[in-house]
């Protein structure tokens, strides 16, 4: 980094120094979008089955679920292009006119699916509408949880480590109104009624949670940080971030590729996994994900507060490590029946923290505040395009494959090993003022 690029990163959090107390309203409504976020992904993976006879029937099942799932990839081959859009936006014009563009767009996103008449109605149109608003809905996405957590950093430079833990509390609170929303229709509305229209409901609750959040969100300021080198933007950030930081992209792309499949395989694949192929109990499975969510949101909390203190490189790496090292003696052990349900998933909601409460704060670390959403935005959503969107696909090829039930936790340990690699290289490229203390923390 250039010495211009350091007096900019200093002024720029400077004033934010001198207070350490967290704005929790800030910090919240900059949370939004992501709750929202979680809600849509696992909205759309619980629900798959019945968009996939609404929008892509087929004489075989399996092959319109298929279809569904691939639908749900698309949202996130369009996140790169959706965060580079909306990074640009936000290095250039400022944070809070990106964030308040990707919700409200997509927003208006989820509304349309919600509405879309099914083939039966508009026929292959109504297919082609519908993977359209789902590139959209991906497109806003790819620039939504990046703009957050570029923004709480900046607001809370020292404080980083609970500002993020924080985002992703929040965040983790969308995916407990989709399972709640979820759980409440299925109980009210039998099969025939879910597809028809309860399927509809639940997006039409997201719309609804999207346009309050947007109503909320227009009261923030813009970032401090961005106010301090407003006069100093870079014409086109995305070039400037692969021209100047391409190793810090690729080392970011290793420490979220993790994150990414856990995603995936917890919120996109596991509840099909084990009710569909290792039979469990659909309301059991339902349960212990929760319960798993639910330790993780509260983890989440306490390694984040842990972070400010003890290097976040080393809490991601004790995480990286646990998952690398027993994946899949974990799927070995669900495959069989050999472990309690239970405690399995209270042992994943512990670990999880680990690795959830560290990568984001460490990703802003990589880049300058001229370009750092744009940075953030990159190594975030191609990580997400390549690990987490098509992490339903990897897991049922795997399995169709090698005929081995357990061998998603290939893939999950294969990710969290580059995770462990890449972590090594977070210090040498660190650039965010205040990132490196220096003392005993680091």
């Amino acid at each position: 980094m250039t010495t211009t690029d350091e007096a900019f990163d200093i002024n720029a959090t400077s004033t934010a120094h001198a207070g350490e107390k967290l704005n929790w309203r800030v910090i919240i409504l900059a949370s939004l979008g992501g709750a929202l976020e979680f809600y849509d992904f696992i909205v759309y993976g619980i629900f798959a089955q019945y968009i996939a006879a609404a929008f892509f029937p087929s004489a075989d099942p399996l092959i319109s679920l298929i279809n569904a799932f691939a639908v749900f990839a698309v949202g996130y081959v369009s996140r790169p292009l959706g965060g580079l859009l909306l990074g640009h936006i936000g290095d250039r014009h400022g944070r809070r006119l990106s964030f308040l563009l990707s919700l409200f767009v997509m927003t208006l996103a989820t509304l349309g699916m919600a509405l879309m008449p099914s083939y039966a109605t508009l026929g292959i149109a109504a297919s082609i509408a519908f993977i359209a608003l789902r590139f959209i809905q991906g497109a806003c996405l790819g620039g939504e949880l990046p703009n957050a957590i570029t923004y709480v950093v900046e607001a809370a430079p020292r404080r980083a480590g609970l500002a993020g833990g924080v985002v992703f509390f929040c965040v983790n609170t969308g995916v407990f109104i989709a399972t709640g929303v979820s759980s409440v229709l299925h109980s009210y509305l039998g099969p025939a009624e879910m597809q028809a229209y309860g399927w509809r409901i639940a997006f039409g609750i997201g719309a609804l949670l999207g346009f309050i959040s947007y109503l909320l969100r227009t009261s923030l300021e813009e970032s401090a940080a961005f106010r301090q080198m407003r006069k100093h933007v870079v014409k086109i950030p995305a070039l400037d971030v692969l021209r100047r930081y391409p190793v810090p992209v690729l080392v970011g792309i290793g420490v979220t590729g993790v994150i990414s499949v856990l995603n995936g395989i917890m919120f996109g694949a596991m509840a099909p996994y084990l009710t569909k192929v290792l039979n469990y109990d659909p309301r059991e499975a339902a349960l212990v994900l929760n319960i798993s969510i639910g330790l993780s949101s509260l983890g989440i909390l306490a390694v984040g507060y842990a972070s400010d203190f003890i290097a976040r490189r080393h809490l991601h790496r004790i995480g990286a490590v646990l998952i690398a090292l027993f994946s899949y003696p974990a799927y070995q052990a669900l495959a069989n029946h050999a472990i309690n349900l239970y405690l399995l998933f209270i042992l994943i909601g512990l670990v999880a923290p680990f690795i959830y409460a560290t990568y984001a704060v460490m990703l802003t670390d990589l880049f300058p505040t001229d370009v750092r959403l744009s940075g953030v935005a990159i190594a975030y959503n191609v990580s997400a395009g390549v690990f987490s969107g098509f992490a339903p696909l990897v897991v049922g090829s795997l399995i169709a494959a090698t005929r081995d039930p357990a061998s998603p936790g290939y893939f999950l340990a294969a990710s969290a090993a580059i995770a462990v690699i890449a972590g090594l290289f977070v210090k040498r490229y660190s650039v965010r003022e205040g990132a490196l203390d220096t003392g005993w923390r680091r």
